[in-house]
């Protein structure tokens, strides 16, 4: 097993910390920052990549964080990530971690959660620091027994939005199984959620999942192929092959969409205590459960509604990055904007009929202007979909409860 992968191949490793020291190198070309990390899969041993010939094939992404204590490197930091993106071929973010590190005690704010998040739980224990300080390890231990059963949720929901972004795709290669795999494993890591029985690596959680099959009734009964779609899931994740989903891809993203549904009911009827027939109505459950519970917001502003609270201090962040949203803010005292969008996604992700497509209309004109409503169903699907999907890159990307 390598350094970033489980290929033991010197060559992949080579390759893949040449590509951080260009990044490294690029970032600290213009500003010195306290801190730059690598998160996600490649931290841990596990990232994607695929030998063909003389040519790696990445299927993981780099994804980078940079603690500085300037906001306005959030813009300058985009555009690098871009840059590197096209010149290293690998896809790269770079961000600016919400979970700051605190200037007086020089420790990452771990303290302020309530229940810890998936990202800051394996950013804590597989976070590998690239320059500067040694933050992340410090402060309190993270319990995976207490990450969110909320994160697995928004996990699941990015994970449709970042698939409706690729579909409707029928010709089967690395980067649509890609697709298909990264929404199979966000079942598997919700469900693990709603147990305490989250793990950081993929290969653990394979192995906590199929154990974990027998408690998980309602929805293995719902859909059958979820157990085995998460074991080949885990083994395309660890070591790519194409023989892994024999499928044509249209069939293939449908037995998808039966375990992400199985999964989804399950995860809501354990979190939000509510079940629901068809997705047409999941949006006005969904919303009230949101403020009945009061999940709405953690930094609340003086004698503001929590939903009020979120869109100004999202309206702020667009301010910040000197960025105008595709879709108009909405300033409502009961539902925030952010919500509304997770609220849309499963219905047209999951379900396709006019009275979801009527639904998800409602919701999105809520956010903005919309075209008037297409003739043909298949148009007006697709149309609908590219809205939401935009509406989740504005508001939503990289938003965790």
């Amino acid at each position: 097993m390598g350094k970033y992968t489980a290929l033991d191949d010197p060559i992949v490793d080579q390759t893949i910390e040449d590509h951080l020291r260009q990044i490294v190198a690029v970032i600290r070309s213009r500003i010195e920052p306290r801190t730059i990390y690598l998160r996600g899969s490649f931290s841990r041993g596990e990232g994607s990549v695929v030998i063909e010939g003389n040519r790696l094939h990445f299927l993981s992404d780099y994804e980078v964080a940079v603690i500085t204590s300037h906001f306005w490197h959030r813009r300058w930091l985009r555009r690098v990530a871009r840059q590197m993106t096209a010149q290293l071929g690998v896809e790269t973010s770079i961000a600016q971690p919400s979970l700051i590190a605190n200037k007086s005690d020089s420790q990452v704010n771990y303290a302020r959660l309530v229940q810890p998040t998936i990202a800051a739980y394996e950013v804590q224990s597989t976070g590998l620091t690239l320059y500067g300080e040694y933050l992340l390890n410090r402060g309190p231990t993270l319990d995976s027994r207490t990450v969110s059963i909320s994160s697995g949720l928004r996990l699941m929901m990015n994970r449709m939005a970042e698939a409706m972004g690729h579909l409707p795709q029928t010709t089967k290669n690395w980067e649509n199984l890609r697709w298909v795999n990264k929404t199979i494993l966000s079942c598997a890591e919700a469900l693990l959620t709603v147990h305490r029985q989250y793990h950081y690596s993929y290969a653990e959680r394979g192995r906590r999942f199929a154990e974990l099959v027998p408690q998980l009734e309602p929805a293995v009964g719902r859909t059958s192929c979820l157990p085995d779609l998460v074991r080949r899931a885990t083994a395309f994740k660890l070591q790519p092959s194409l023989d892994l989903y024999p499928e044509s891809m249209p069939i293939l993203w449908q037995l998808v969409r039966q375990a992400c549904d199985a999964s989804f009911r399950y995860v809501i009827e354990k979190y939000l205590k509510f079940s629901f027939d068809g997705y047409v109505e999941f949006p006005e459950r969904y919303l009230s459960q949101i403020v009945a519970q009061n999940k709405i917001s953690k930094r609340q502003l003086w004698l503001l509604p929590a939903p009020l609270d979120e869109q100004l201090l999202l309206a702020l962040e667009f301010l910040r990055a000197r960025r105008r949203p595709s879709f108009r803010l909405t300033l409502s005292p009961t539902q925030s904007t952010y919500h509304i969008v997770f609220a849309v996604i499963p219905l047209l992700f999951l379900e396709d009929n006019i009275q979801v497509r009527r639904e998800a209309r409602r919701w999105l004109e809520m956010l903005g202007y919309l075209k008037p409503p297409y003739a043909d169903d298949q148009t007006e699907q697709a149309y609908l979909s590219r809205c939401v999907v935009q509406a989740w890159k504005d508001f939503c990307y990289g938003k965790e409860l």
